[in-house]
């Protein structure tokens, strides 16, 4: 996946852009840097697919709603508004602030996902965020507590992972098959 950075933008910049660009780009607004993303690899499409397949199939049980991008999550962040496309999302008690996000990293977007997103879902509380590695097959999970998206550990394919948000346990290789 290609990804352009531009800096100082507001988010009428951001609306203009948006406006502007090609269906197949996804336009992202993150403390002011805007940052411009094509497609992504067979791999990753693979791994957002089966994660948001492990989420819709669980998400009944506690009446939540699994997302899949490209959906915009804007959020407002040391006064500056913010919008994201994360691989997946998950909503359960609060439609504007996920209760779990996931990113699927891809060597162009990897070092933002890890940093800057990060930082943002931190700011606004997201409740769990996962960072997924679709080819070395792991991910490392942050749980937010206190105001701080603490590190929990990395999960590899043998693993079961448990969910906060849904109190459900999976198997990591589900989201790898």
């Amino acid at each position: 996946m290609g990804e352009k950075e531009l800096s100082n933008y507001s988010y009428e910049d951001y609306l203009d852009i948006d406006a502007t660009t090609s269906k197949e780009e996804r336009v992202e607004l993150i403390f002011g840097d805007i940052f411009m993303m094509s497609g992504a690899s067979r791999v990753h499409q693979d791994v957002v697919g089966n994660m948001f397949f492990v989420f819709k199939n669980l998400q009944k049980k506690r009446g939540c709603s699994a997302v899949i991008a490209p959906y915009d999550l804007k959020f407002e962040c040391d006064d500056t508004t913010n919008v994201v496309q994360p691989d997946v999302i998950l909503f359960c008690q609060d439609e504007q602030i996920p209760c779990l996000v996931v990113e699927v990293l891809s060597p162009s977007t990897a070092l933002k996902d890890k940093t800057l997103k990060k930082e943002l879902y931190e700011c606004v509380g997201i409740g769990e965020y996962l960072i997924v590695d679709p080819l070395n097959h792991y991910v490392d999970r942050y749980i937010f507590k206190d105001g701080v998206l603490h590190y929990d550990k990395c999960y590899g394919k043998e693993d079961k992972m448990e969910l906060v948000c849904l109190g459900e346990e999976v198997d990591v290789e589900g989201f790898f098959e």
